[in-house]
């Protein structure tokens, strides 16, 4: 009878084993994919990529999993990340190169993919990203990824954030950017986008921020104003022209606008800027504007920086950066 009952304490054991090591083991498609971008990676100053080894992927550095299905739901490897005890933190600087692998669509459960500022990052945006339906974040800041941004990018309407500045992609900013309706930060400055800013833009009602300077863009669409929920415009060292619209002056939460170093032709600014009430940054200058700054700027309580080509003719609010 005892023996009986050790029997059954041992397969008991056993089994408690076996269910430990499936939950701890890595879903094998998150596995592939991890390891094929590991070895697409050919250096990382950081060595997080060398402590990926084993099946659990989910203990890996900037790796996380969901609790319940334990499929990775996001990859976090930026260039600048604390490292360390929370009482003793370390802050690290670092990079990688390489190229993003295919393989990434694997993780179909993914969420987050951070790669900001690993400077190294050399090749196109995978086209198969777009099989990646649950992701909510893409940050590839300051990389070198080349090419345009692939189509597939504009179906993963999960996005709330794309971060793709300082990179070196081209071509012209697709109108199916309209179909990222969940989107609330767009982050597309310092490379080398053509054409118009799409008018599907202004279907982004989420939006609270659109960062597109220092490319060489040539027309902004009237229905920008439609954007109420923006809170900061930047538009500056583009190639835009004409007048600056004066449906800007709907956006009554913006914060932020510059569109200097562009090639807006008007006699003054539009009257319709004295609605922007919110204002605590207002860049102008460069442009082929030649009137007076609207007299309505003196009662902006929350200006604090101001550049502008033209003489003034009103007092701006005490502490205004000029």
């Amino acid at each position: 009878m005892a023996s009986h009952q050790f029997i059954c304490f041992l397969a008991m054991i056993s089994l408690m084993i076996i269910n430990i090591s499936a939950n701890m083991a890595c879903h094998p498609d998150d596995l592939k994919g991890l390891n094929d971008f590991k070895a697409g990676i050919h250096s990382d100053t950081s060595g997080r990529l060398s402590k990926w080894i084993g099946q659990d992927c989910c203990n890996w550095p900037g790796i996380s999993c969901n609790s319940t299905t334990n499929r990775v739901v996001e990859i976090y490897l930026p260039g600048h990340y604390v490292s360390g005890e929370d009482e003793s933190p370390n802050f690290v600087s670092s990079t990688m190169s390489g190229s993003i692998s295919l393989s990434i669509s694997l993780l179909t459960s993914l969420q987050v993919i951070d790669f900001n500022k690993l400077v190294g990052l050399t090749g196109q945006i995978p086209e198969s990203i777009g099989v990646l339906k649950n992701l909510r974040e893409l940050n590839l800041q300051t990389n070198q990824i080349s090419s345009t941004i692939p189509e597939s990018v504009f179906t993963l309407t999960s996005l709330t954030t794309l971060n793709l500045e300082n990179n070196h992609l081209t071509g012209e900013i697709s109108e199916n950017i309209g179909n990222l309706q969940a989107l609330q930060k767009l982050f597309l400055s310092n490379n080398s986008f053509t054409g118009k800013i799409p008018v599907s833009i202004t279907k982004l009602h989420s939006i609270s921020t659109i960062h597109l300077e220092i490319n060489q863009l040539v027309v902004i669409p009237d229905s920008i104003g439609y954007l109420t929920s923006l809170s900061s415009l930047s538009i500056s060292n583009n190639q835009l022209t004409g007048p600056i619209p004066s449906c800007l002056g709907n956006i009554k939460q913006l914060q932020i606008l510059k569109v200097n170093n562009n090639n807006f032709s008007v006699e003054m600014l539009p009257t319709s800027i004295c609605g922007l009430t919110e204002l605590s940054v207002l860049f102008v200058s460069q442009n082929k504007i030649h009137g007076p700054l609207p007299g309505c700027l003196s009662s902006f309580k929350y200006l604090l920086d101001v550049d502008i080509p033209f003489k003034r003719t009103v007092t701006l609010p005490m502490g205004v950066h000029k």
